[in-house]
C-alpha cells in the first residue's frame, strides 16, 4: 500500500513539473515571439529619419546620401600581384563629419595593413560610391538598390592622410568614433590613421535620365546641418531602452 502510494505521489509530482515546464515554455515562446515582433517593426517600419529631399534638389540630396551612409563602398587601384592595375572594391566605415555637423566630406579611419590603404600608398586616386538604401528608404518604398530613383552618389577624389592632432584631424576622429564606436576597441598595433577623400569630382544617379554631375565647389559650400541623424542616433537609442 505504501509503495503503491509513493509511486501516485511520483506520478503527481512528475505531472506537475510538466505543467510548471509547459507553462514556462510558453512564456518563453512569448517572450521570443515578442522580440520577434519587435525585429520586425524595426525592420520593416519607417526608420525614423526624415525624408530625403527630392530628386530635383541635387545638392541637398547628394548631402543628404553621404551624411546618412554610415558604410561606403571605396575603390581603388590594386597593386596586388595577380590584379594589379585592376579596380578593387572595399567596405570602408565612413562619416562626413559630426551627427549634427555635416562637412560633406567623407572621413576614414584607416589601416596600413588594409588592401585599400596600400593600394592608396602607390596611387591615392580613389571614388566612394554610397547609396540611399543604406538609409533603408528605398526598400520601404518598394524600389530596388538598382532603381534610378534610389540614389547613389560617387565622389571621386585622391586620398589624403590628415596629420595627428590637428583641428581638422581632431574633429574628425571624434565623429568617426561617435558614429562608430567599436572604433575605440581596434587593435592599438595595427598603426590607425584619420584619411579624408579630396573630391575632384560629383556623379549622381537619383532619377531617371542618367546621371548629375554637380559642382564640386557648390557642393562644399551648401548649408547642410544634418540633424536627421542626429535625431534618428537618438530615436534608436530610445527604442533599445524597450527591448526585452
Amino acid at each position: 500500500m505504501r509503495a503503491r502510494t509513493m509511486k501516485w505521489q511520483g506520478i503527481l509530482l512528475s505531472c506537475l513539473c510538466l505543467l510548471a515546464s509547459n507553462a514556462e515554455c510558453g512564456k518563453w515562446k512569448h517572450e521570443k515571439h515578442g522580440y520577434k515582433d519587435y525585429a520586425n517593426e524595426m525592420t520593416t517600419k519607417p526608420n525614423h529619419r526624415a525624408d530625403p529631399p527630392d530628386h530635383t534638389k541635387l545638392i541637398p540630396m547628394a548631402r543628404y546620401v553621404l551624411h546618412n551612409a554610415d558604410w561606403a563602398s571605396l575603390a581603388t587601384i590594386s597593386i596586388l600581384p595577380a590584379i594589379e592595375g585592376f579596380p578593387f572594391s572595399n567596405v570602408k566605415s565612413i562619416v562626413d563629419g559630426s551627427m549634427a555637423n555635416s562637412t560633406g566630406i567623407p572621413y576614414f579611419y584607416m589601416s596600413p595593413l588594409d588592401f585599400s590603404a596600400r593600394d592608396l600608398t602607390k596611387n591615392s586616386r580613389a571614388t566612394v560610391l554610397v547609396s540611399l538604401e543604406e538609409t533603408r528608404y528605398c526598400e520601404n518604398h518598394q524600389m530596388d538598390p538598382e532603381d534610378p530613383r534610389c540614389t547613389r552618389l560617387m565622389l571621386s577624389g585622391k586620398m589624403k592622410k590628415l596629420k595627428e592632432n590637428t583641428p581638422e584631424y581632431t574633429f574628425a576622429k571624434a565623429a568617426l568614433f561617435e558614429r562608430h564606436p567599436a572604433m575605440a576597441d581596434f587593435p592599438p598595433d595595427h598603426d590607425w590613421f584619420v584619411a579624408k577623400l579630396k573630391i575632384a569630382q560629383i556623379a549622381m544617379v537619383d532619377w531617371y535620365g542618367g546621371a548629375k554631375y554637380i559642382p564640386v565647389r557648390d557642393y562644399l559650400a551648401y548649408n547642410y546641418t544634418g540633424t536627421e541623424m542626429l535625431q534618428y542616433h537618438n530615436r534608436h537609442q530610445q527604442l533599445r531602452t524597450v527591448l526585452p
